[in-house]
């Protein structure tokens, strides 16, 4: 399925594609199917009518998801297309609302995005003593605690997708992390809006750049664990199951950004009050700014 992806998607970033073939497999599931079949004859109008009644981000997902593996097939399906813009409409609507949809109800942590930075305090006071190892001497068990305890602190502080598990630590191929002065920063060259938004640096956070400066020397004394680092789905998962065994909500990476984005309405409201007196896009509105 990643290659006929692949194919019918050719400037589509490779964690897109990736993406995308997981929640192919995932349709084929609620199909009743343990692989996803060579054809498109599975895509019928009944699995349609079934993933209509599922909770609507659910549905909009696996609308999308049929009309990419239709594609992928080199086949097109009207009823398909449909129910993607009927799904994708009626969600815009509901997060226009800007009412939390059942799932982020009960996922919703009591103290918001902060809840991530009090997880990661009390991750490093379970690994603190994995700094007074020599990294050479540090055991993949340790690494794995260590590197948990970092992807924690960093999306407590840095609201990415999943482009965290394609980061290199070499300054090489689209995304990687890099010294700026004292601290470090990231660039994400490929990402799932490069097209409409470019690539991304961001100077981190200094907890976060502090991390790096201590879990780097451990990483790159560990070659073989380098092999075998998390990648994107790994990540994804790491997350997911931290944040449901250690705080009782299962925070994913999109919940992570709405926990964000909601920490800072107030800073938002008032930014696009000023866009609207000034008549100022962002960008426009940042250039009339004037330092002392």
């Amino acid at each position: 399925m990643e290659a006929l992806l692949r194919k019918s998607c050719p400037h589509c970033t490779e964690s897109s594609i990736k993406t995308y073939a997981a929640n192919v497999k995932g349709l084929a599931k609620v199909a009743g199917l343990s692989v996803v079949p060579s054809n498109s004859k599975w895509l019928t109008g009944k699995l349609l009518a079934t993933i209509k009644d599922k909770p609507l981000n659910q549905y909009k997902r696996l609308a999308i998801t049929g009309v990419k593996a239709l594609g992928a097939y080199g086949k097109k399906d009207q009823k398909w297309h449909d129910a993607m813009n009927d799904a994708t409409t009626k969600y815009a609507k509901k997060r226009d609302t800007q009412q939390r949809t059942d799932r982020e109800e009960r996922n919703w942590p009591k103290e918001g995005y902060r809840a991530l930075k009090t997880l990661a305090n009390t991750l490093h006071s379970e690994v603190e003593y994995v700094e007074k190892i020599a990294p050479a001497r540090v055991g993949a068990s340790d690494m794995y605690e260590y590197q948990r305890y970092f992807v924690i602190l960093f999306y407590a502080f840095h609201a990415l997708r999943g482009d965290l598990g394609d980061v290199r630590i070499e300054r090489k191929g689209q995304n990687y992390i890099y010294k700026r002065g004292k601290t470090w920063a990231i660039h994400i060259g490929q990402h799932k809006t490069v097209k409409s938004r470019g690539a991304i640096d961001i100077r981190l956070a200094k907890p976060v750049s502090d991390a790096i400066d201590r879990f780097l020397p451990i990483v790159r004394a560990n070659t073989e664990a380098r092999a075998k680092q998390a990648a994107r789905k790994d990540l994804l998962i790491l997350l997911r199951t931290t944040t449901e065994d250690r705080i009782g909500k299962r925070l994913g990476v999109q919940m992570i950004r709405v926990l964000k984005t909601t920490e800072h309405l107030k800073s938002i409201d008032e930014a696009s009050e000023l866009q609207r007196e000034l008549g100022h896009g962002p960008e426009m509105q940042r250039r009339y700014v004037s330092k002392a």
